[in-house]
């Protein structure tokens, strides 16, 4: 049996940071970059960390990668702030999902731009209230309170009234990535590309292959015996190695 403080290491132990940052001494050129990738603000790991490592980063241009689920409003709005405010161009890309209150990171963006395939979803703040009944109305009106100024957020940036946003979130959107973009919620959809082979060159270069071989091992009467037997051997079915 585990004893309940044993049972809380183990799972703390267990847990993953929600969001990663890579180079954050890039150098010029390389831009550092944010991953949030889980549920924002939670498994331990509070959205003060990720402000804090990014006040530290020291460049001019950042990028910042979302596939998450949502999370903490407050630590959402605390992130998008942070983001807004900090001296660097902010890109931010949503590489599968920005949902609930990672729609509203996606939002802090100087550049804003969804991976194709991606998606965008928006509702209103939901919680869980234990209490007697004037708490949870209380409580009702909070949650109000949120869904207005994440409206606001979204209608800043977008160019259109909170109410647009508030009848879209009432209704819980989904969005793809082009629908985002038309709602004003991006910028641009990001298309990967790769860079193609130059096929001229590569046809060039095993041709020039071919012909040193050719003519480097021109064969003996001796190879040209040895081929006419391997040949026949082949044609009578006989032992290949």
């Amino acid at each position: 049996m585990i004893s309940n403080g044993a049972a809380m290491r183990q799972l703390q132990n267990s847990r993953q940071d929600w969001y990663r940052i890579t180079n954050k001494a890039a150098g010029e050129g390389v831009a550092p970059e944010v991953f949030i990738y889980g549920e924002v603000g939670w498994d331990g790991v509070t959205a003060d960390d990720l402000i804090r490592d990014l006040a530290a980063i020291e460049a001019d241009s950042i990028n910042v990668r979302v596939n998450s689920p949502g999370g903490s409003v407050f630590g959402g709005v605390a992130i998008y702030n942070a983001l807004r405010t900090h001296p660097a161009q902010i890109t931010t890309l949503v590489d599968s999902l920005a949902a609930s209150v990672a729609s509203v990171i996606a939002q802090a963006g100087d550049v804003r731009k969804m991976v194709q395939h991606s998606q965008m979803m928006i509702h209103e703040a939901q919680g869980i209230a234990i209490g007697a009944g004037s708490e949870i109305r209380d409580y009702a009106d909070l949650l109000d309170k949120q869904s207005d100024l994440i409206a606001s957020i979204y209608a800043d940036r977008a160019g259109k009234s909170a109410g647009v946003f508030r009848a879209l979130m009432n209704a819980e959107t989904w969005f793809t990535a082009e629908e985002a973009v038309a709602e004003g919620l991006a910028d641009e959809v990001l298309i990967p590309e790769r860079a193609e082979p130059d096929e001229q060159s590569t046809t060039n270069s095993v041709s020039d292959i071919v012909a040193t071989d050719l003519e480097e091992e021109q064969p003996t009467d001796l190879d040209q015996k040895q081929t006419v037997d391997f040949t026949d051997l082949v044609k009578g079915g006989g032992p290949f190695g």
